[in-house]
């Protein structure tokens, strides 16, 4: 026998909350965590900004193609930047091995001189 399932009630979340923003001119209504406001309306002032970028490109696209250019010129931007950080963090290791190695260096000079003494 298969088991049907009845349709559950929507419940409010109490820590949503419900907040009106812009993008390329147009009203969207999202939902964030409580206390969240502020950093989405970071995060919304920055895509807007990569929308108007992708805008001026010269050519009269419709919207939803904006979105999608604006979509590939963040995604080259954060791959980009993860690169970036992973030859940073590299470097970092790098110049660590070598510091260690010259403290290495430096403390077997000086038992040396320590043991001669």
């Amino acid at each position: 026998m298969a088991k049907t399932s009845s349709p559950r009630k929507k419940t409010k979340a109490p820590n949503i909350s419900k907040v009106a923003i812009m993008l390329h001119g147009q009203e969207y209504i999202v939902t964030c965590g409580a206390g969240e406001e502020k950093k989405l309306g970071e995060l919304v002032k920055f895509v807007d900004n990569k929308l108007s970028e992708a805008a001026k490109t010269g050519t009269n696209v419709t919207e939803t193609r904006l979105f999608m250019l604006t979509c590939l010129l963040l995604a080259d931007e954060l791959l980009e930047t993860r690169k970036a950080a992973t030859q940073i963090r590299k470097d970092d290791e790098s110049l660590m091995v070598a510091a260690v190695d010259h403290l290495r260096d430096r403390v077997l000079s000086i038992a040396e001189i320590a043991t001669k003494g």
